[in-house]
């Protein structure tokens, strides 16, 4: 899924279920810079810019966090001021082109993307709330999808096609190099969004089908893919993959739907690998960029291992960083004969 709150990841925004995690590499102990918890700055600003100027988090994603950091109403204005505080030495100059990358995308920032930031913190205590966790997915991702589309399946890519283009075609990359697409291999997506991988995927495969929660994401991905024959989505109650048949498909990944999974309870994360091991065909392959926004990626690696040991998958890659826009943790299984 999608947007995440200040935590690593920020495919799916911080929809009313997972809390992400803080910054994965956690605050560094040597400051290079200038940056300080100053009053300029909102809370956590000072960890989240040095992790981006020391080249441990990607602009996008670290703006993304700024915006999910900075108190409402204000966003912008507050994150200029934050920015135009940091002095970066004259001779670091990695560090002070990061530095106007950030700037410079925070100039080129999309409406859509302040409205997605703002939805998701207003929406964080409901993740606390008793209720059904599917529903409250479904109706925040509604909402979110109604204000921007891009923002809505990526924070981080501040509601702009560009830097969404450029996360997808990471995704679409990997996902070629580990051999798991090809022209007579059928490919579900738990979680599909707007149907952003579906439409790259197309020419790739024989079928793409996505599912989602969300009738507004289902609606944007038919409308962004009915030119595609081979593409099409369904809405599902999210708790399992009874849509579909057994052995159906040679490939199911989730592209960080994982964590709301995991924020859900442990029993839906097994329903979902025990359902992606009945629809595989026989050395069918499960794809999971992000498991959890638990900011834990040895506990995540640990539990994947036992998740998969436990459902009759193999374990191909247990926690790679492939990426350079999206900071996705990504983990590739086959089901056994």
């Amino acid at each position: 899924m999608r947007v995440a709150t200040p935590g690593p990841a920020f495919s799916r925004p911080a929809a009313p279920a997972p809390r992400p995690r803080t910054d994965r590499a956690g605050p560094t102990a040597e400051r290079h810079t200038s940056v300080d918890d100053r009053r300029d700055a909102p809370d956590g600003a000072a960890a989240i810019l040095e992790a981006c100027l020391a080249g441990r988090l990607s602009a996008p994603v670290a703006l993304g966090r700024l915006l999910l950091a900075a108190p409402p109403g204000d966003a912008v204005a507050t994150l200029e001021r934050a920015l135009a505080a940091v002095a970066v030495p004259e001779g670091d100059r990695a560090r002070r082109d990061r530095l106007a990358e950030l700037r410079a995308l925070l100039g080129e920032l999309h409406a859509g993307g302040v409205t997605v930031a703002e939805l998701a913190r207003s929406d964080a205590g409901a993740a606390d709330a008793p209720g059904d966790a599917v529903a409250r997915w479904a109706s925040f991702f509604d909402r979110a999808v109604a204000a921007s589309e891009e923002a809505s399946v990526a924070l981080y890519s501040l509601g702009s096609p560009r830097i969404l283009e450029r996360a997808t075609a990471e995704v679409v990359a990997l996902l070629e190099r580990w051999g798991v697409l090809g022209p007579e291999r059928r490919v579900l997506q738990i979680g599909c969004g707007v149907g952003r991988i579906e439409a790259r995927l197309s020419s790739k495969v024989r079928e793409a089908v996505g599912i989602d929660v969300s009738a507004g994401m289902i609606a944007a991905a038919r409308r962004r893919c009915a030119h595609l024959p081979n593409v099409r989505f369904l809405q599902t109650g999210g708790r399992d993959l009874r849509a579909f048949g057994d052995g159906a498909f040679d490939l199911v990944y989730a592209v960080d739907t994982f964590p709301y999974l995991v924020a859900a309870g442990m029993p839906l994360v097994e329903a979902h690998l025990r359902e992606a091991q009945r629809v595989l065909r026989s050395g069918g392959d499960v794809v999971i960029l992000n498991f959890s926004y638990r900011g834990d990626v040895a506990a995540d690696r640990r539990d994947v291992a036992r998740l998969a040991a436990g459902h009759g998958f193999d374990v191909l890659a247990l926690g790679e960083t492939p990426f350079t826009v999206w900071d996705g943790v990504a983990f590739h299984l086959r089901r056994g004969a």
